[in-house]
C-alpha cells in the first residue's frame, strides 16, 4: 500500500509554510488566512513519584528525589 510521506512537512522551514497557508485556505476560505501549528511542549517529571516539575529544580519538592 503506497501512501504519502508527510515528515516533510514537520520541520520548519519553507514546506511548512507550504502547509500553514493550504490549510488556511481550506479552514476560512481565504487566501490571506493562515493556520497556527501548535508545538507540543514535553513537562519535564520526577522518575519516581511522576510530579511535574517547572523548570531549574534539582530535587523534587514532592518526593525529595534527585531531578
Amino acid at each position: 500500500m503506497e501512501g504519502f510521506d508527510l515528515t516533510r512537512f514537520q520541520q520548519k522551514g519553507e514546506e511548512q509554510d507550504k502547509i500553514k497557508k493550504i490549510m488556511g485556505k481550506i479552514l476560512s476560505g481565504r487566501n490571506d488566512y493562515e493556520a497556527i501549528l501548535e508545538e507540543k511542549t514535553d513537562i519535564r517529571r520526577c522518575q519516581k513519584c511522576n510530579w511535574g516539575l517547572e523548570g531549574g529544580e534539582k530535587f523534587c519538592p514532592e518526593c525529595g528525589t534527585k531531578a
